[in-house]
Parts: C-alpha cells; sequence; structure tokens
C-alpha cells in the first residue's frame, strides 16, 4: 500500500503544485467552492491503477489577485481505502492551523494571504510537513482501518455531504461502496440541526396548514354569509312585494268602503232632506190655501162696487201662489221617482233636492211678505234659513310645518288646523297615517318615506276640506 502527501494551490504565479505528478488531476479545485474548509474523498481510477484521493482544501478565505484561489493538501492512497475519514481530515486539519499558517499563508483578520510565490523553493519545509503527516497517520489509523479497492469502486459523481464531527466508518464505507463522492465540512448542517430545522418545519408547517384551514374556513363562512345575505334581500324583496301588494289592495279596499259608506250616508242625507221639505211644503200649500181664501174675500167684496174693473194683474197674483205649488209637488214626486231608479246618480239627486229645497223655502218667504204671515190662529209662520258656508278659501294648515316644506318626517309630531273663509266649526279630523286612523288634530308620523298622509275635516258626513302630504 503506497501513501503519497501532496501540497497544491494557486499563488500569484497560477495553480501549482509541491510535486509534480497528478498536476492534472488538481486543475479540477481551481475554481470557486462554496464552503471555506471541506475535504472531498473520492475514488479514481489512474493509469497505473485505483486510488482513494483525501483531498483538504480551503478556498474563500484564501486572499489572492486571482478568482478561486485556494490552498489544499492530499493524501492518495494506491489501491485501498481508509475507513477512518474523520481522523484524516483531523490530522490534515491539525498541520494547516500548525505548520501552514504563519509559515505559507499570514492571516489578516479572517481571511489568508500567501507569503510565498513558489512551493518548490519551500521544499525543506515541506518535507518536514510530509514527515508529521506519516507519523501522525501511523499514530491515529491502524492496519485494520485500511481495505483494498478496485476499479469497481470508482465514484461516479453522486455527493453525499456530511457534518465532520457526525461522519462515522459505517457511513464513509457505504458511501464508497455505493460510488459516491463523500464531502465534509465543518459548516454543514449536523444532525441534530437538521432535526431541529426538521421540527421547526414541521410546526411551521402545521402552522401554516392551520392557517390556511382557517382562512378557507373563513373564506367559506364569508361566502356563505354573502350568499346568505343575498339570499335575504332576495326574500326580504319578495316579502316587500307581497306587503306592499297587500298594502295597496287594503287602500283599494278601504277607498271602496269610504265611497259605499259616503254613498250610503248621502243616501240617508237625501232622506233626511226628503223629511225636512215635507213639512214645509204641506206649510205652503196651507198657506197658499189659506191666502186664496182671503183673495177670493177681498174679490167678492169687490163685486159690490160696480165702478171698479177687474184687473189682470190681480187675477195673476190670485193664481200664481197654486201654480207655485202645483209646480213644486210635481218635481217633489219626480224627484222622489228618480231617486228610487237603479241607476240613478246620488250626487245628483242631493243637489237636486237642495235646490227644491231651497226654493221651496224662497217661495215660503216670498209669500209671507206678500201678506200671508197669519194663520187662523193668528200665529206667525217662521221658516229657519239654511246656514251657508264659503269653503273656497279654506286651507288645511300643518302648525309645525315649515313654509315651504315639501312634506313630514316619520317620527315628528304635527298639529292641523283651517285657515281662510268660513266652515262649521263643529266639524271633526279623521287622519290617515300608514294603518293607523286617527280621530283628531294631531298626529306622530310612523310611516316610511315614500307614503302619504291623509287630513280630511268633516261636518256630519260631509267633507268640508281634505289633505294629503308626502311623508319625507
Amino acid at each position: 500500500m503506497n501513501v503519497e502527501f501532496q501540497i497544491h494551490g494557486v499563488l500569484s504565479s497560477g495553480q501549482k503544485t509541491w510535486k509534480q505528478e497528478d498536476k492534472d488531476y488538481y486543475t479540477q479545485f481551481y475554481s470557486d467552492q462554496t464552503e471555506d474548509a471541506i475535504m472531498i474523498v473520492e475514488i479514481v481510477n489512474r493509469p497505473h491503477g485505483v486510488s482513494a484521493y483525501y483531498n483538504y482544501l480551503r478556498n474563500n478565505n484564501i486572499l489572492s489577485a486571482r478568482i478561486g484561489s485556494y490552498f489544499g493538501m492530499t493524501m492518495r492512497i494506491d489501491g485501498a481505502f481508509c475507513r477512518d475519514v474523520k481522523s484524516i481530515y483531523m490530522i490534515l486539519d491539525n498541520l494547516f492551523n500548525k505548520m501552514i499558517v504563519g509559515s505559507f499563508l499570514i492571516l489578516k483578520e479572517d481571511k489568508f494571504e500567501y507569503s510565498i510565490d513558489s512551493f518548490v523553493s519551500q521544499n525543506d519545509y515541506l518535507l518536514q510537513i510530509e514527515k508529521q503527516f506519516s507519523n501522525m497517520l501511523n499514530a491515529f489509523c491502524s492496519p485494520q482501518d485500511f481495505f483494498e479497492i478496485s476499479s469497481s469502486f470508482t465514484s461516479q459523481g453522486t455527493k453525499l455531504c456530511v457534518n465532520v464531527s457526525e461522519i462515522v466508518i459505517p457511513t464513509a464505507v457505504e458511501a464508497i461502496r455505493q460510488r459516491a463522492k463523500l464531502y465534509l465540512s465543518p459548516t454543514y448542517q449536523s444532525k441534530s440541526a437538521k432535526k431541529i430545522i426538521a421540527d421547526a418545519k414541521a410546526v411551521a408547517d402545521a402552522a401554516v396548514a392551520d392557517a390556511n384551514a382557517r382562512i378557507r374556513s373563513t373564506e367559506d363562512a364569508l361566502s356563505k354569509s354573502k350568499q346568505k345575505q343575498i339570499q335575504d334581500l332576495e326574500n326580504w324583496k319578495k316579502e316587500k312585494k307581497v306587503l306592499e301588494e297587500a298594502r295597496d289592495s287594503a287602500i283599494r279596499d278601504y277607498q271602496e268602503l269610504e265611497k259605499r259608506v259616503r254613498k250610503a250616508e248621502l243616501d240617508t242625507s237625501i232622506n233626511a232632506k226628503i223629511s225636512e221639505i215635507k213639512q214645509p211644503l204641506i206649510q205652503l200649500s196651507n198657506l197658499v190655501a189659506e191666502r186664496f181664501q182671503e183673495d177670493t174675500y177681498g174679490y167678492s167684496e169687490e163685486k159690490h162696487q160696480p165702478h171698479k174693473k177687474d184687473r189682470p194683474q190681480s187675477k195673476i197674483f190670485i193664481w200664481l201662489p197654486w201654480f207655485v205649488c202645483i209646480l213644486l209637488s210635481f218635481a217633489l214626486a219626480g224627484s222622489i221617482w228618480y231617486m228610487g231608479g237603479k241607476d240613478a246618480d246620488i250626487e245628483k239627486q242631493a243637489k237636486k233636492i237642495e235646490l227644491l229645497e231651497n226654493s221651496i223655502k224662497k217661495k215660503t218667504n216670498s209669500t209671507n211678505t206678500i201678506g200671508a204671515k197669519k194663520v187662523k190662529d193668528n200665529s206667525e209662520i217662521r221658516i229657519e234659513k239654511t246656514v251657508k258656508y264659503d269653503l273656497s278659501k279654506l286651507r288645511i294648515d300643518i302648525k309645525e310645518l315649515p313654509s315651504g316644506a315639501k312634506g313630514v318626517t316619520s317620527g315628528s309630531t304635527y298639529t292641523c288646523g283651517i285657515m281662510g273663509g268660513d266652515y262649521p266649526k263643529d266639524g271633526y279630523w279623521v287622519i290617515c297615517e300608514g294603518e293607523n286612523t286617527i280621530h283628531g288634530n294631531v298626529f306622530t308620523v310612523s310611516s316610511p318615506s315614500g307614503t302619504q298622509v291623509k287630513i280630511t275635516y268633516y261636518h256630519g258626513t260631509e267633507i268640508i276640506k281634505e289633505r294629503t302630504i308626502k311623508v319625507l
């Protein structure tokens, strides 16, 4: 078994070796390396046989004018392999720190700089280093640490990186048997560090997975919430539409009912009017009859005065009340018959009755003016006049509403009053606010924006004034 020791590196003059043998092999180390200190172990099939190379290299911490500068020490074993690679690394590392640094390399801060221009010129000192290496190899490695190798062990390029502190013989042997290159460095992660990192990574991965799961859960919940909100909005719109239709239907039903009630009240009012004018009509007939008797009597007295001629105007005056009475009777009968028709217009009937009543009262007053104020019992006939109001100038005012306001606001309270013109003071108020019907002139708005408030002032069944105002 032959063991060779070699020194090589990149000096200011270029790559150099101490011995001339294997110069081509060492050119592969003239390149950038990632680790400051490393030992590469590989099996090489040389022209003279198979050899095991143990290359101790110092790379990035070597100062030089040339890029890729390095310093190296190599132990070559021909035909055999030393299992205890850790001991060989320690031997070479000790030689570097004890015999190279301070002689060939000068320490400058945390880097090294060459102090020589040639390895050959330092031949005597290198022989001392080689001798020291041999002594240390014999001291730390026994013959049992070596075994023979053949070309079947030649390294094929596969790398196995191991921290120096954790390299063991079985690992080194297995790597060589698998034809791999073995890389040893104190900067490689140890198994314990790898385990810590792996455990930390596992914890981090678990945290990330949990966070991602929560994010997905939150996003799903948010998506479902949005979908529910959209669905609730659609349901609300449908419900709103149903409620609006129900409200509109209720308003139409109410308006129809109001029309029926007003019609029924108008029928009652017409009947009441008929009852009111019935008695005055009878009185008018009696008054006309009485007046005719007086005029007839006076006319008879005139016959004893042959020198007086009959005057046509007197005859017309005598027959005029009878003619009016007969005419009014026919008008009353016609009105009563017309009201009984199925297709009669209630409003027109009421107006006709009112005109008829006024006409009768006017005629009655006119007859009284002519002279028929007294009947047989000398009692005076009194026919009360119907009170008339000027409703054209009436206006419903809302006390709390500013001038020029376009409507009332929800939640506010308002007071109604009537301004302008003449109107019956014994009427009453009805306010339709949303679904609420308020009797009185004070109301609080509870309806939503866009609806309306209807304000009506009644006298009996008659609408004196009405106003509709918008809710803002």
